[in-house]
């Protein structure tokens, strides 16, 4: 069935559940987006003020990198 054939009534509600399946990713997103600045910036002040164990502050910093680029697939699907 083409675009064309469709009422405006079907047409909206198609663009509707659409949006709703962006919506669902968009929140897992900012979620992942989130966790990443918060483990980076607890990362980074561990590195700088804490000085007596610094794998640790860049473990802390990778782990906030893995979901970084687990956000940045979901942006590819």
């Amino acid at each position: 069935m083409k675009q064309e054939e469709l009422s405006l009534e079907e047409q909206v509600e198609r663009i509707r559940k659409k949006r709703a399946k962006q919506l669902d990713k968009t929140k897992i997103k900012t979620a992942l987006n989130v966790l990443f600045l918060l483990l980076a910036a607890i990362g980074l002040a561990m590195y700088f003020f804490f000085d007596t164990n610094n794998v640790t502050a860049l473990l802390v910093i990778a782990l906030g990198m893995l979901f970084k680029v687990i956000e940045f697939i979901l942006r590819l699907f």
